[in-house]
């Protein structure tokens, strides 16, 4: 892909519906036995290959604009395979789909990332092995009726991994976090009728109502120590015969649209279908902390919360903190805010990314290195990276394949660049064929 530096960007755009949530979705409906229909859907060539990889497992029909998913016979045992790098919400994916099928192949998984499996599976009572099935390495979850949740607080980036293991395996948790919880999983229970409660523990009912007012007004907190949450689920109850979902907007897609319009500031775009909620507009959140203004306007609803318009004003953007917890909320953006940070003013730190460690390449390394050839000024740390912000920068080159969400950011970031980029644009063509038609029907660009 061949990039140019733009002076305008202008109009609207639609978000295509999200793969990610298809894939979350779709995995659910095989694990629930729910006959499912998600819409809208985008047939892709990412999209397509999932439906692929499902397919011993369900009757699956791409209809003009939905899908339709019925799942097969449980007693007919059959093992997911898929790409390592492809999956998103990795973790609640991965363990939800062992819970159920007991096995699973998955292409080129890391080292580290394999560690960080078995540690999470042994601390639910579970455990985690390597297998060979017709020669292909497949992943094994053995003690299965020892689970159970542990009754010490758990960490918010482990909550995915333990309800996707309840799910799969059908059985009611409860346990503690020290962060309120919101994530596409929970939204998407609603579908398949699981209630997962959210509690704050945190309030003591016999404390003097008077004493928490002079509390608050003196330290801003409504509460002494650390918050408190309890998350309780039960995955035993049956579920329904047929599910409708509904999906919003892709929002790595969004965040790129954002990005676009941040960095090109001439021009106005509006951007429509693009998700509204708190696990989805971190983007947003940072932009504002940046000293933007953005507008949003919610729009309609769908399974998995608001959705609306987002308007994007010029800006002169500062650097920031960023603590990226819990990581998948920041993860399919990150790419996008780490181009925002090298255009700000200052310096703008990420921390807590020390999951992207156990990928392969390293995933703190790539992303710096995408940085680098860009021409900001970087600094690494085991659990993060500091961007220095620079207001203009040349032309790059990315010729080795890259995730989409991080070709396509910095692809985004040569609209800002003086001179010709070339960007390896294999993976975005796979998630988004039309990407670069989208992007340069919206640009005009400098001569």
């Amino acid at each position: 892909m061949e990039m140019h530096a733009a002076k305008e960007i202008k109009g609207t755009v639609t978000i295509p519906p999200s793969p990610d949530l298809f894939l979350l979705t779709l995995a659910m409906a095989l694990v629930t036995g729910c006959k499912t229909r998600i819409s809208p859907f985008c047939a892709t060539p990412q999209s397509l290959g999932w439906i692929e990889a499902f397919k011993p497992g369900a009757i699956i029909t791409v209809e003009q604009d939905s899908c339709l998913i019925e799942p097969g016979n449980e007693n007919s045992p059959w093992i997911p395979r898929l790409s390592y790098a492809e999956i998103p919400y990795r973790d609640f994916i991965v363990f939800l789909l062992l819970g159920h099928c007991n096995a699973l192949v998955i292409e080129s998984v890391p080292p580290k990332r394999l560690e960080r499996w078995s540690r999470l599976a042994s601390k639910a009572g579970c455990a985690l092995r390597e297998d060979a099935l017709d020669g292909v390495q497949t992943l094994v979850l053995d003690k299965k009726d020892q689970f159970k949740i542990p009754d010490v607080s758990v960490d918010i980036d482990e909550v995915h991994p333990f309800l996707g293991m309840a799910l799969g395996l059908r059985r009611p948790v409860d346990f503690v976090i020290d962060q309120v919880f919101s994530s596409p999983a929970r939204q998407a229970f609603v579908a398949f009728g699981i209630e997962c409660v959210v509690k704050n523990n945190t309030h003591n009912k016999d404390e003097d109502p008077l004493l928490r007012r002079l509390r608050f007004m003196k330290t801003g907190k409504k509460s002494e120590g650390p918050l408190m949450f309890s998350v309780a689920a039960d995955f035993s109850r049956p579920f329904p015969a047929e599910a409708a979902v509904t999906v919003p907007g892709d929002d790595v897609f969004a965040s790129l649209m954002i990005l676009a319009k941040c960095l090109v500031a001439k021009g106005s775009l509006v951007i429509k279908n693009a998700g509204l909620e708190s696990w989805n507009t971190q983007i947003l959140q940072l932009l504002k902390t940046m000293g933007g203004a953005i507008g949003t306007q919610e729009t309609h609803t769908c399974s998995f919360g608001s959705v609306g318009t987002v308007v994007v004003q010029k800006m002169n953007a500062f650097g920031r903190k960023v603590d990226c917890r819990p990581y998948w909320c920041f993860a399919p953006v990150l790419p996008s805010m780490a181009v925002m940070a090298a255009f700000a003013q200052g310096q703008t730190v990420f921390r807590n990314l020390q999951e992207l460690r156990e990928d392969e390449p390293d995933g703190i390394g790539q992303l710096i290195a995408c940085v680098s050839a860009l021409g900001a000024r970087y600094g690494e740390m085991p659990d993060g990276i500091v961007i220095e912000g620079s207001k203009q920068f040349d032309g790059f080159d990315l010729v080795d394949p890259l995730p989409a969400s991080v070709a396509a950011a910095f692809a985004v970031a040569a609209l800002k660049c003086r001179g010709k980029t070339g960007i390896a644009d294999d993976c975005i063509v796979k998630r988004w064929p039309d990407f670069q038609e989208t992007l340069f029907s919206l640009c005009e660009f400098k001569e």
